[in-house]
């Protein structure tokens, strides 16, 4: 049996007075595509702080592949797409460029890029379908095509574990397709996959199971019992049917 792809134990974060997260307790085993369900607020890119191990826990621990996040990530094992907003587009980066930090892990002492580099990005660009623009400024893309430029870095980066950040959102549907088919054949290929979304329609299409986040793990399992009325009551306070 292999290690899970994430495994939380009793995981608590504060923001000072502010209970971010509340014992949490999560595992996620490889090949499997995992939404993410909660409210603004909800603690979820908190949780995706906790994992990438860029936020002190109060208590509780974290680990992945069996050891700890910052082994993880310079095995280049863990990629993150965090929220748009949070990302200077403006930055003086080719969408290449930027494929190309996905292999900054495995180069080696010179940090020049050697021809397996190069063609692991080749590639990745044209699964997403972005060769031709390559050497666009990122900032120029709309934004359907930034989110496939992470996803590019993420298959350049050969990474094991994907932590996906509302990667639909202002996305078109054409991308957003495309996305999909793309997830899919990484998680067949063995990769552990967490997406959070607002797209609850899309959820059963999308993903093996759910977790529904309230500060603390209100459900974690199938996705037609996660999108059940009660739980989503729970999660979202609505009124159950």
């Amino acid at each position: 049996m292999s290690d899970p792809v994430i495994e939380v134990r009793d995981l608590s974060v504060r923001y000072g007075q502010v209970q971010a997260l509340d014992e949490v307790d999560v595992v996620l085993e490889p090949g499997r595509i995992t939404g993410l369900l909660g409210m603004n607020g909800s603690g979820k890119s908190t949780l995706y702080k906790a994992i990438m191990g860029t936020v002190r826990p109060a208590a509780g621990s974290v680990t992945l592949f069996g050891g700890t996040p910052a082994a993880a990530r310079g095995k280049g094992l863990v990629a993150y797409m965090p929220q748009s907003e949070s990302i200077d587009w403006d930055f003086p980066l080719s969408v290449h460029e930027v494929v190309m930090t996905g292999r900054y892990g495995k180069l080696g002492p010179s940090r020049r890029p050697r021809a397996i580099d190069k063609a692991a990005v080749t590639d990745a660009l044209a699964r997403v379908g972005l060769t031709e623009l390559a050497g666009r400024q990122i900032g120029e893309l709309s934004g359907g095509q930034r989110k496939r430029v992470f996803v590019a870095r993420a298959i350049a980066q050969e990474a094991r574990l994907l932590l996906l950040d509302e990667p639909f959102a202002g996305v078109d549907k054409a991308s957003e397709r495309r996305i999909i088919t793309l997830l899919r054949e990484l998680r067949d290929t063995g990769c552990g996959i967490l997406i959070s979304t607002h797209d609850l329609a899309g959820v059963p299409e999308l993903c093996d199971e759910v977790i529904l986040l309230k500060n603390r793990v209100l459900f974690h399992g199938h996705p037609d019992v996660a999108l059940s009325p009660e739980n989503l009551a729970r999660v979202f306070g609505l009124e159950a049917a």
